[in-house]
């Protein structure tokens, strides 16, 4: 059965499709970009080229997501507002999805698990753009926090270059990548303008999932003070989850987005 491959060699990543399958012809080497980096939004806790793509259509519906992929995959996978969005940038969204399914599954699954993942990418981008047209910016000592922390993680120096080629990164592309993220997150909390989390809804929260709060293995759920903090936070996400949703309703609607599988 067929399945997709990414290697890194040589400061390039290469994109195969493995086995048998209608995909399984080599793809040439492409550079990382700043499309590697909007992965890490998705991913974090990289083609095979046609001269003219093929015509744009609107994002797939759920019911023709299985449709059979294009043969061979076009380079490029979709453009939005004119930036293009590369096969290599997807590909690695799909890998722990796929990996759910049996090898005989695989296949089959295949176009709906990249179709699927190329639209969360889509909606990133989106999120990005509008992040760097409104001049919003990141937390320069929360992006170091994190990356200090994560290295502290990892104190070993060949322990965390493994650790960042996993995730398809080096020490700098990663710390852009941070800041990335965080730049999406401080556009989600200045569209949402949230204040605090009351008391109140906090407790509500609880009292309608307490379970959602419970330990592993814990016989009963915990009283609620002990796990306020951890309550608001969700809350809090939730909340901004649902900001983030709306904005990119927003911004898929006045946007020009093609696709090309």
């Amino acid at each position: 059965m067929g399945g997709i491959l990414m290697q890194r060699g040589a400061g390039v990543l290469v994109l195969t499709w493995v086995g048998a399958g209608p995909y399984s012809s080599p793809q040439p080497a492409m550079t990382p970009a700043r499309g590697a980096l909007l992965v890490s939004i998705l991913a974090l806790v990289a083609c095979s080229g046609s001269e003219s793509p093929p015509v744009a259509e609107v994002s797939p519906s759920p019911e023709n997501e299985a449709r059979p992929l294009p043969n061979p995959l076009p380079e490029v996978l979709a453009r939005v507002n004119g930036h293009a969005i590369r096969l290599t940038e997807v590909v690695p969204l799909t890998r722990d999805e796929l990996r759910r399914f049996i090898p005989s599954e695989r296949d089959a699954k295949t176009p709906i698990v990249l179709r699927r993942a190329l639209r969360r990418y889509i909606d990133q981008e989106l999120l990005l753009q509008e992040a760097l047209a409104r001049g919003v910016e990141a937390d320069t000592r929360a992006i170091e926090r994190e990356y200090d922390q994560a290295r502290r993680e990892h104190p070993d120096e060949e322990a965390w270059v493994a650790f960042l080629a996993q995730l398809g990164f080096e020490p700098q592309s990663f710390k852009a990548a941070l800041r990335i993220r965080h730049t999406v997150a401080a556009l989600i909390r200045q569209e949402a303008n949230l204040g605090p989390v009351t008391d109140e809804e906090a407790r509500a929260a609880f009292e309608a999932d307490p379970q959602a709060f419970t330990p592993p293995g814990a016989s009963s759920p915990p009283p609620f003070e002990t796990v306020r903090e951890k309550v608001r936070k969700a809350v809090q996400e939730q909340k901004e989850n649902e900001v983030a949703s709306h904005l990119v309703e927003e911004l898929r609607a006045r946007a020009r987005i093609e696709t090309f599988i």
